[in-house]
């Protein structure tokens, strides 16, 4: 899934700088000239590098050269150089491009144990003849100069930072004079301030001008004091103006580091910090407020002894003093038996957690360092060729849904090179070509990366001029930059052959809200249909319409609405794990509490205090932490509260008149689609443009096409439009407590758009269920439903599975459902299972009798004695007005015989027929002859028959008539509509029916 590309190296391209050099000045070739080392990345792109080497004027003497690449001209010069050789450490640049300032290091030759003395100067490098000024400065310990930039550049004063390490870190403002046209020189002494005392870890953010470190803290009763590690932070301005803006108690394990005479540094390319090699820490921030303390517990301290590990070996490598070779990432052993864990820590300071990463079963070494650095919003972690960690931890979502990847849990033999195992302290081979213009990817997992150990935790950024605003990892040892990229395919192969659901749906989640790539969501859905009957289904179906929704509102909304609005159906901040196939835990992830932050209550405004300046991050995390504190556990809304309130609703909390609203209107709903579809021809299908609700526009859809027939109404089923006023209003509520006030008038809207996303978005993943089988189907574009008799395909099934799974993710999280799926899904239940299931799918809920789909049954099947049964089986479940409408229009002798004893003995009785609605009655008034204009006493069936007549029947319908006339003189016209209308043709045409064709005896021999 996740491959670094290479981009170029900028150690060839510094040596073909060199070598065109000398070249150009007709230097002799020697063997003396060292390779360049790289330095430091300034804020505005540009790269310090350094190489000795002989120049025309030294004489032979090799001495000292820095240069400088500007990636955004592509261009290298060479800057200064300098008397004499000496080995730079650090160095840095102002923003004129007029000072240099360096430190170099060297052993103290005079001193019996050589002493490591590290010393600080400052060369003008804009005029003629250069000086070299001395900070004074010489500690054993390490030492890192660095110029602030600010937005406009000056020439009467820059201003430094020096890092002591174990010491203190200073500001130095330097006053600068200008010379000539161009020249500016130091005009007097640098005035010094001192920013905080003794520290232990430090980094230089550069591109928002920021300085963390790490210090401690003395706390308690006199007697009792304890020592506590806190993380600060200076945010630095234009004209060197600064202040303190946060406080953060290190609540993981963090080394007690004392004072020791060992130095433990490393020559890291690009380190913004104290190149400690024992401390693998690093700050991440982003400008929504994210900020992340990264680190790793490793498993060496300063004084030799290793960490204690849960997952030890029975034997354990020799202890080698480290040096810088013995750090090229090799295995300490060939023995598999031997291996490790390794525990890293992120601090959520915007979150107030700390999520603790472990990850076993990693090949024992003393050298593994893990990488930490931003992909998006999540927070990855590398290991080359063991495992890649996407943590979920922004600041727009709480944490879940955490990638976690493992060379030892995926199958990916495709995509994975095996590189051969080298002896100890060797070079690897060099599987990727090293001068090769092509360019170079490699998956983060393969074992061809496993030489990549050492990526730089400082991220380049402006590398390349089409995508300025990248960052680009750099591999110190060979001096790469590499840029992170998805794979697709890739993460597709990972989808497919993961066995941990929690991996599954968290790959899922962020193609949904990363990626917005429908191709790709469509590719993973074909992956879940390929095991339809797996229990993950209807949770990752569940997971698309939360995380679509989400996504439709985020473009509409703004970011105080969106932390209302619920982004999945996860448990947020919730232990998660990964195992391989045979079952052994590989990595777990948990989460703990960071007890306090101390950040600064003072705006961007008050703290620059100039002009009309915005909010920065500080404000926009400082906003976020104090909103967290007040609403604490009770911020996004649940889909749970809906569930109760519908609970309530069902169980006659709310008021009774809703309820029977509700019932009218499904059985208006079902009689208005019975009565079109009866009327209307089964391929007739509705018209994209008449059906779709033109209130809204609707985007379309590029990936799946065309929707079917079903789909191309904006109806809703009757239960789904109470669920939508439901979900409308207890989000209008949710809303109003929590926004702010001025805010809240947005509520309705916002609560009015959020359910009309959550339908457009139940009908998208209906659209994308049914394109997975609906084209292998022969009736797609032609019918609105299926015809019952055709017979069912295995194609037709399984999309009859994957409806029913779309139904329960609907029905779990409270979708709404169109009633074109209601009706196609019912019609698939009748055409897929036997009779018995299908019945039993229907007294449960699943499976709803629609108006489309009994029309379907009343105008496919035939009246043979297995259909007629199963269509009064379907009937008889139906309420007695919706039932009786269908008898009407089923026009079968058992439905007339029903309707004629009826209203015999409605009349008998004195009883009154209760139609379910006007349209019921008018129906049947259109049926019959109205039998209230004629008298009582000239009734005379024989006018209609001519001759023809049956005695005893036409005596027993006038007493019939009688009774009719005289019970609705009796009603006093008061409840005229409400009374079954007579028809008395009905009747004599229904009785002569059922003596012709139930009756055995012969007619003909009884005396009347």
């Amino acid at each position: 899934m996740i491959e670094l590309k290479k981009v170029c190296s900028l150690t060839q391209e510094a040596a073909k700088f060199i070598s065109s050099w000398r070249r150009q000045n007709k230097l002799p070739q020697t063997d003396t000239t060292e390779t360049p080392r790289l330095l430091n990345q300034e804020k505005n792109g540009v790269i310090l590098f350094t190489w000795d080497d002989a120049t025309e004027h030294s004489k032979g003497s090799i001495v000292t050269h820095v240069g400088l690449y500007d990636p955004a001209v592509q261009k290298h010069q060479l800057i200064w150089t300098y008397s004499q050789r000496v080995n730079i450490v650090s160095c840095s640049i102002n923003q004129a491009r007029s000072l240099l300032a360096f430190t170099t290091f060297r052993k103290d030759s005079s001193s019996a144990k050589k002493k490591d003395v590290y010393t600080a100067f400052i060369a003008e490098i804009q005029v003629a003849i250069t000086r070299v000024f001395s900070l004074n400065l010489e500690r054993s310990y390490f030492l890192k100069v660095q110029f602030l930039y600010s937005s406009q550049i000056s020439d009467k004063e820059c201003h430094m930072i020096v890092m002591l390490h174990r010491e203190s870190i200073g500001l130095y403002r330097i006053p600068l004079g200008r010379v000539g046209d161009k020249g500016v020189v130091m005009r007097d002494q640098p005035s010094t301030e001192q920013l905080t005392k003794k520290f232990y870890w430090c980094q230089w953010d550069i591109t928002n001008q920021r300085l963390y470190y790490v210090h401690y803290q003395r706390y308690g009763k006199a007697d009792s004091q304890q020592i506590q590690p806190f993380i600060s932070s200076v945010q630095f301005y234009d004209e060197a103006k600064h202040d303190n803006v946060l406080d953060i108690p290190i609540n993981f394990p963090f080394p007690q580091l004392r004072a020791s005479p060992r130095q433990h540094y490393m020559p890291y390319p690009f380190h913004h910090g104290i190149p400690d090699m024992f401390l693998n820490m690093v700050v991440l921030t982003q400008t929504n407020g994210t900020f992340c303390v990264c680190y790793q517990l490793l498993t060496e301290t300063p004084y030799g002894e290793r960490t204690r590990s849960s997952s030890r070996s029975r034997k354990s490598p020799a202890h080698v003093t480290p040096s810088p070779s013995s750090l090229n990432l090799a295995l300490s052993s060939e023995n598999e038996e031997e291996v490790m864990e390794i525990s890293y820590y992120i601090c959520m300071v915007h979150h107030a957690k700390i999520l603790h990463g472990r990850v076993s079963g990693i090949p024992f070494s003393a050298k593994h360092r893990l990488h930490f650095s931003w992909h998006s919003d999540y927070l990855m972690v590398i290991l080359p060729g063991h495992f890649v960690h996407l943590l979920n931890v922004g600041l727009e979502f709480e944490p879940c849904h955490h990638i976690l990847l493992h060379d030892k849990t995926l199958r990916l033999n495709s995509i994975v090179n095996q590189m051969p195992v080298t002896p100890e302290g060797s070079t690897p081979s060099p599987v990727l070509r090293q001068n090769s213009e092509e360019e170079v990817t490699v998956s983060v997992l393969s074992r061809t990366t496993e030489y990549l150990s050492h990526l730089s935790n400082t991220c380049l950024h402006a590398i390349q001029k089409d995508s300025p605003t990248d960052l680009y990892l750099f591999e110190y040892t060979r001096g790469d930059v590499w840029k992170v990229a998805v794979n697709t395919d890739t993460l597709v192969n990972i989808f497919s052959e993961s066995t941990m659901q929690t991996t599954r749906a968290a790959l899922l989640h962020y193609a949904l809200l990363r990626t917005r790539d429908f191709w790709l969501i469509k590719r993973l859905f074909e992956m879940i249909s390929n095991d339809i009957a797996s229990a993950e289904v209807p949770g990752l179906m569940a997971e698309f319409l939360a995380g679509t929704t989400y996504s439709s509102m985020r473009r509409q909304v703004d970011r105080e609405c969106l932390r209302l609005l619920p982004f999945t159906v996860t448990d947020t901040f919730r232990s998660q794990c990964d195992k391989s196939w045979d079952g052994v835990m590989q990595a777990r992830v948990t989460f703990s509490a960071l007890r306090s932050v101390k950040i600064g209550t003072r705006t961007a405004q008050d703290r620059q205090r100039h002009g009309n300046v915005g909010d920065d991050m500080w404000d926009t995390l400082r906003r976020h932490l104090q909103w967290m504190q007040i609403n604490d556990c009770t911020r996004r809304f649940s889909n749970s509260v809906i569930h109760k309130a519908n609970h309530q609703l069902e169980n006659g909390f709310w008021a009774k008149s809703g309820i029977k609203d509700q019932s009218t209107s499904i059985a208006k709903t079902f009689l208005n689609t019975f009565n079109t579809r009866i009327n209307s021809s089964r391929t007739d299908s509705p018209s994209p443009a008449s059906m779709i609700d033109g209130s809204k526009r609707v985007r379309p859809d590029t990936v799946l096409g065309l929707a079917p027939p079903f789909l191309q109404s904006s109806l809703t089923t009757g239960v789904s439009d109470s669920i939508m006023a439901l979900t409308k209003d207890l989000l209008s509520n949710h809303l109003n407590r929590h926004m702010r006030k001025e805010s809240k008038s947005k509520a309705q809207s916002v609560a009015k758009e959020y359910v009309y996303c959550q339908l457009q978005q139940s009908r998208q993943l209906c659209h994308l269920l049914w394109n997975l089988r609906g084209p292998l189907l022969p009736y797609t574009d032609l019918d609105f439903l299926p015809n019952l008799l055709d017979p069912c395909t295995e194609d037709e099934y399984e999309l009859f599975q994957l409806f029913e799974r779309y139904y329960l993710a609907c029905q779990d999280h409270v979708f709404p459902l169109l009633q074109g799926f209601s009706s196609y899904f019912t019609t698939l239940g009748a055409r897929s299972l036997n009779k018995s299931l299908f019945f039993q799918y229907i007294d449960r809920g699943v499976l709803r009798l629609t108006g489309d789909f009994m029309a379907q049954v009343l105008g496919d099947l035939p009246d043979d004695s297995d259909n007629v049964t199963f269509k009064q089986q379907l009937i008889s479940r139906l309420p007695v007005d919706l039932a009786e409408e269908c008898y009407r229009q089923w026009n079968h002798p058992i439905c007339q015989k029903y309707l004629a004893k009826k209203q015999v003995t409605q009349l008998l009785t004195g009883g009154v027929y209760t139609g379910a609605s006007d349209k019921t009655m008018d129906v049947a008034q259109d049926q019959s002859v109205p039998s209230q204009t004629r008298g009582a006493d000239n009734i005379s069936v024989s006018s209609t028959h001519d001759s023809m007549f049956f005695s005893p029947l036409v005596s027993f319908l006038q007493l019939l008539e009688k009774l009719d006339v005289a019970q609705r003189l009796k009603s006093d016209g008061k409840v005229p509509f409400q009374r079954s209308p007579l028809d008395v043709h009905f009747l004599e045409d229904v009785a002569l029916h059922h003596t012709r064709t139930e009756t055995n005896y012969d007619l003909s021999t009884v005396n009347f």
